[in-house]
Order: C-alpha cells, then structure tokens, then sequence
C-alpha cells in the first residue's frame, strides 16, 4: 500500500512540473526575430554609408577641411527615405571635432526610437597623417 502513495506521488509531482513548464512556455513572448532583422538591416546599411563615404579618402578630407555641412548633404544623399542619422566625429584622443550637428534630425524626433551605432576609423592623407573614429548613429523613421 505504501508504493502506491510513492508512485502516486511521484505521478502528481511530474504532472505538477508538466503543467508550471507549460504555462512558462504560453506566458513567454514570441521572440522579436523581426526587431533583430531591422537593427542588422540599419547596422549594414551605416557601415556600407560610411565605406562609400571614405572611397578615395572623401570622408577623412571632409573630416580635415571641417566640412560639415557636405558631410550631412552627403550622408543624407546616401541614406533612403525613413532613415533618421546622427553623425560625431572623434579625434584620436576621443574629443569630439564636428563643431556643428551633423544630423537630418532632431534630437526630440529621436527620442523614444531604437537606434544603432556604427564606429568607423579613417584616416587623412597626406604626410601628418591623422585617424578619426566616425560614429554614426541611425534609427528607422516609421
């Protein structure tokens, strides 16, 4: 009589965990493949930007003449439609050279949107050859 209780008990204790592990499973959300895919897209498309941007050192001229509004003009031409940006530019102790924002947006449009940072080092040509860390910063319009 006593195995039986055992085995019983056993019984209820599996059909205990079979019922928390299946109510796991139906409360946890889907997982946001979706979200991801959209951070990639954005994540390739600001590095290919910037590797375009840099063809033939445009992007480090740019940086040493202090051109910041072709550099903004720039971007935004190779950026689609629905793409905010934020651009800074670092120099090689990490301060910040752009001396005007370089950005087709405001900061309170992007406030609340998920965004995603590209880091991208370049190089001026010539003999003092200098290295700055672009970072640009983007986030889906919609």
């Amino acid at each position: 009589m006593l195995d039986r209780k055992g085995q019983i008990k056993i019984i209820e204790a599996f059909l205990a965990v079979s019922i928390m592990f299946s109510v796991l499973v139906l409360i946890t959300p889907p997982s946001s493949t979706p979200n991801f895919e959209r951070h990639e897209r954005l994540k390739k498309l600001g590095t290919q930007v910037l590797i375009e941007l840099d063809k033939n050192g445009t992007l480090g001229k740019l940086v040493e003449d202090g051109n910041w509004t072709a550099m903004e003009r720039s971007v935004e031409t190779l950026l689609p439609l629905g793409v905010f940006f934020n651009l800074t530019v670092y120099d090689e102790q990490t301060q910040i050279v752009n001396t005007q924002d370089i950005s087709n947006s405001s900061l309170s449009s992007l406030e609340g949107r998920e965004m995603i940072s590209v880091q991208y080092l370049c190089a001026t040509r010539g003999s003092d050859v200098r290295f700055y860390t672009v970072r640009l910063q983007l986030a889906w319009a919609e």
